[in-house]
């Protein structure tokens, strides 16, 4: 059974099934201006979920072998994107900092 498990903040995880989670963009060290970005994850192709600033679990949409997130920040400064995917009866989860300018 697999565990929820965190990883390191720009880290690229094993999902046990030949892929990978990762958050592709924004990328570690990239800022991002206010209004929309859409926000590009490499999970395997199974269910993805996104959270912002520790806020709720939201669902990804797949598209082109990618998992998406249409992100509309309006505040300036630091935020802490989390994503998930499901592997197993558990969650793999990682996470990155972004900047808003």
């Amino acid at each position: 059974m697999a565990k929820i498990t965190d990883i390191l903040s720009g880290k690229v995880f094993k999902t046990g099934r030949g892929s990978a989670l990762s958050i592709d963009y924004p990328q570690a060290g990239e800022s991002v201006g206010r209004g929309h970005y859409a926000v590009r994850v490499s999970a395997g192709g199974g269910e993805c979920e996104i959270s912002i600033d520790d806020g709720p679990w939201q669902a990804c949409r797949s598209a082109d072998g990618f998992s998406w997130y249409d992100w509309s920040p309006e505040q300036t400064g630091s935020h802490r994107i989390s994503v998930r995917t499901r592997v197993g009866n558990g969650w793999v989860k990682t996470d990155r900092t972004c900047k808003v300018k």
